[in-house]
């Protein structure tokens, strides 16, 4: 993986990619592919996590620093991964692209109980995604960080990532489809028991003392979606919205998205107990 330290090298990038091509139907895919992205683009850390419909989540391959690696495999992908930005592309079903961590985080994410829990401690100071969708229903997701104290990326950094957006696209979905969808056997699945638990809990969220539309409104609520993106996702207004929001609050005797979330990961606690 490249250093900040160290300028990224077109020349090593083009000498790299006959590696990444020779392992398109390989194990050593993704590995091969980080490398050869950091030849353009200097990262702290790296993951890869598939997403597919009544599946559950399986980290592909992942470079984190130590300090992320620990709170990684202990809170993100013990359920908590629902409440990412970036697992709204998941639910939003977003198209192929590059997406940016800054425009994927919903209202006041940087106060959130997920922010302060996992983000922060792992000091990672600016992501940058590739949402990958080589068949319906199924979803892969670059995430390259940066980590304090280094800066977040530049624009720089950036219209490397944008050049790069096709091939890497095309890249991952011609080695899905050659491998014939067999992941390595050093990816790391999340349990069918976590993913059941974590639909469980966020179905069954407030339960007995909310509505079923403001259970609905929790549900976005703890994906990270605002007011407005809740909203439109309901069809319905704003001030309708707020109403709910307000009541789901009063009714669980919370304040704050902040607070809900917290109740949501104690609920999930106690369903794994």
């Amino acid at each position: 993986m490249a250093t900040l330290s160290a300028q990224p090298s077109l020349q090593k990038a083009l000498e790299q990619l006959p590696g990444v091509v020779r392992e398109l139907d390989g194990n050593g895919f993704y590995a091969a592919l980080i490398e050869w992205v950091c030849g353009f683009l200097a990262v702290d850390s790296v993951s890869v996590i598939a997403y597919a419909q009544d599946r559950p989540p399986t980290l592909l391959f992942e470079a984190l620093t130590e300090r992320e690696r620990t709170l990684f495999f202990a809170r993100f992908m013990d359920g908590t991964y629902v409440a990412s930005p970036s697992y709204r592309g998941v639910i939003d079903n977003a198209p192929p692209g590059v997406y940016l961590w800054s425009a994927l985080m919903p209202d006041n994410f940087r106060q959130s109980a997920l922010y302060k829990s996992y983000y922060q401690p792992s000091q990672i100071e600016d992501l940058a995604y590739v949402f990958c969708v080589p068949a319906p229903g199924v979803h892969i997701q670059l995430g390259l960080g940066r980590h304090a104290p280094n800066p977040a990326f530049s624009s720089g950094d950036l219209a490397s990532l944008y050049a790069l957006e096709t091939l890497i696209l095309e890249l991952v979905n011609k080695h899905y489809h050659l491998s014939g969808r067999h992941v390595a056997p050093d990816a790391v699945a999340l349990s069918r028991h976590v993913n059941q638990r974590v639909k469980e809990v966020l179905d069954n969220f407030g339960e007995g003392v909310l509505t079923e539309r403001e259970k609905d409104i929790a549900k976005l609520i703890i994906s990270g979606y605002s007011s407005q993106a809740a909203a439109d996702k309901l069809c319905i207004s704003p001030g309708t919205e707020r109403v709910h929001r307000a009541k789901v609050y009063a009714k669980l005797n919370l304040r704050s998205n902040s607070e809900l979330f917290s109740l949501f990961l104690r609920h999930l606690t106690a369903l794994s107990g």
